[in-house]
């Protein structure tokens, strides 16, 4: 987990936690059926997830957590995704606060007894030696496998606005994944969009245009791995998780470097290309299945060039993005 040097994980803030799915845990809910509609509770909502008992269990646990826990707030906003969740916490103005960190251990705990219990499972799919030793009713301590990979991520929601957008990420993120199932062939061809006042040539999903937080990343091919630039950079690509993409062509050593972190956690990518996108270009092979999960979109001024550019032409042409999109205005 990327975490924010010299933040006061006690602080009462509100935080997007991200827990995601262990290989060989059965999926925690389901996408609705693929090509109808998807149905409607009472109250006429779309239901884009079908739960499970794991749902419900969660749930359960997730809304009488903070009666169990000082110092934190009822949780009002989660999502159960079949693979992951994702939980805004708020972190109490209160004496008695715990840092973040004891808080999602203690979660992902209850979570866990409540999974298998729900799902009548062993967990003997996920390694024992991984089994957080559980109290039960007699006094022994009972081995509970882990439910949740060990790195989870989070999001410190401090600047104006951010609430909003993050509480319409996670409201919403069962409808884009139940979108994305559905339209996979929309992230395979290149296509036209409006960014920054300008009209680009895009392959990918438009839709990372709307995560609340859009990093940019433009480094110089000057930073050394021991230099202060590419540390913070690099500190920042960390956190770029769940909720957010970073923006920049990823050209330089740094920003490879970025780049690669930027996968690790979890987050997406905008990627500023110097040249267009023929009808049938299509990027490597690893990148290609990024931008089928919808976690990669590739911006480019320009149309495609029949004739290979000169690097003078490739360099004018990142700078001139760059410009456009990291101006202080």
């Amino acid at each position: 987990m990327g975490r924010l040097p010299g933040h006061d994980y006690r602080r009462p803030d509100y935080y997007m936690v991200t827990l995601k799915k262990r290989a060989g845990v059965p999926d925690f809910s389901a996408l609705a059926p693929p090509g109808a509609p998807p149905p409607r509770d009472a109250a006429g909502r779309e239901c884009w997830l079908a739960p499970n008992a794991a749902t419900r269990a969660f749930s359960e646990v997730i809304r009488g957590f903070a009666g169990k826990w000082r110092g934190i707030a009822p949780v009002k906003c989660f999502a159960v995704m079949p693979d992951h969740l994702h939980l805004l916490l708020k972190i109490e103005d209160t004496p008695d606060r715990l840092p973040l960190g004891t808080y999602v251990f203690n979660l992902e705990r209850a979570l866990a007894r409540a999974f298998w219990k729900a799902t009548g499972g062993t967990g003997t799919a996920v390694r024992d030696a991984d089994a957080v030793a559980t109290p039960s009713p007699s006094g022994k301590a009972v081995p509970v496998p882990p439910v949740f990979e060990h790195d989870w991520h989070d999001w410190i929601v401090m600047k104006r606005g951010q609430l909003a957008a993050f509480t319409r990420y996670i409201l919403e993120n069962p409808r884009r994944a139940w979108l994305r199932r559905e339209n996979r062939q929309f992230f395979t061809r290149p296509g036209k969009m409006t960014f920054a006042g300008r009209e680009w040539f895009s392959y990918g999903n438009p839709a990372l245009l709307e995560l609340p937080v859009l990093e940019p990343f433009r480094c110089s091919r000057s930073w050394t791995e021991d230099g202060p630039e590419w540390r913070e950079a690099l500190s920042r690509a960390a956190r770029t998780g769940p909720g957010g993409a970073g923006v920049g062509t990823f050209l330089s050593p740094c920003e490879k470097a970025c780049g690669n972190a930027i996968y690790k956690a979890g987050g997406s990518f905008v990627v500023l290309s110097p040249e267009g996108f023929p009808d049938r270009w299509h990027p490597s092979r690893a990148k290609e299945k990024l931008c089928a999960e919808g976690r990669m979109l590739f911006l480019s001024l320009w149309p495609p060039e029949k004739a290979r550019l000169d690097n003078a032409t490739l360099h004018r042409r990142c700078h001139e993005m760059g410009d456009l999109l990291f101006s202080p205005d």
